[in-house]
């Protein structure tokens, strides 16, 4: 084979490499634009890997890690998702509020302790896996933040029973929270009279530094202006408190019931 022969071959080797190697940056590996494990997965992807191990994992449904929730926690802590719900969670629930998930961390090792007053229609009382209120295969075709029902969180929102806006919460708790003034009696004028949204007071469902999951949604709820103070709550007992705060543009300084 001559010198020349040969520096050709070369070239078309070459070309014909590199052809290759764009047609398979393009395909369907690549079309994985979502970067995410949770959906949008193309043919080719490996992002169950992330999640899953094949032949051997110690959780159910070959989960790399348990509970559920330290397998979430590795990037639901801050370092691979902005939703950090470990922060959320990782508080005695003793002492705060949060729904009662299976957890494992320094500051909760998921022990709860459930009351009429805490399950609010929870049966049975738990505790759960993240799984029980997301979908965490759902990717960007199912509700909001991967859950398994509607969880609106506008600051308007028309409640009708169908379509509901929070099935989401309806798979443990009672509709009749709603209406029933047992554990708080502005329930009804708040949902239904006044469209507010259950996430205008429980801005954040994992755990909350304070009693009945209360924390204001800083979008809709500001200080109140006569107190210079808020937003805030007080949680008096059996059932009454006081909001010190402005909502809907009314100033609630402090607000009793």
């Amino acid at each position: 084979m001559s010198a020349a022969t040969a520096a050709l071959l070369f070239i078309v080797t070459a070309v014909l490499l590199l052809l290759i190697l764009l047609v398979s940056s393009s395909g369907p590996a690549a079309a994985q634009g979502y970067i995410s494990p949770h959906g949008g997965f193309s043919a080719a992807s490996q992002l169950c890997a992330v999640c899953h191990a094949m032949h051997e994992a110690p959780g159910n449904k070959l989960l790399k890690d348990m509970p559920e929730s330290a397998l979430c926690f590795t990037c639901h802590n801050g370092t691979g998702s902005v939703y950090n719900t470990q922060v959320q969670m990782d508080q005695d629930p003793a002492t705060y509020a949060m729904h009662p998930i299976s957890v494992n961390l320094a500051n909760n090792q998921g022990n709860y302790t459930y009351t009429s007053n805490t399950t609010a229609g929870i049966a049975p009382p738990g505790p759960y896996d993240c799984s029980q209120c997301h979908n965490p295969h759902a990717g960007d075709s199912g509700a909001s933040m991967l859950l398994r029902g509607s969880y609106e969180t506008a600051e308007y929102v028309s409640y009708v029973a169908d379509p509901d806006p929070y099935n989401a919460c309806w798979a443990c708790h009672s509709t009749s929270i709603v209406d029933d003034s047992t554990y708080f009696r502005e329930h009804r004028r708040h949902i239904r009279i006044q469209q507010s949204s259950c996430s205008a007071c429980h801005y954040s469902p994992h755990g909350v530094t304070h009693v009945e999951l209360i924390r204001f949604n800083p979008s809709y709820v500001a200080p109140s202006a006569v107190q210079g103070s808020g937003p805030a709550f007080v949680d008096n007992g059996d059932h009454s408190g006081s909001c010190t705060l402005t909502c809907h543009g009314v100033d609630h300084g402090p607000y009793n019931y």
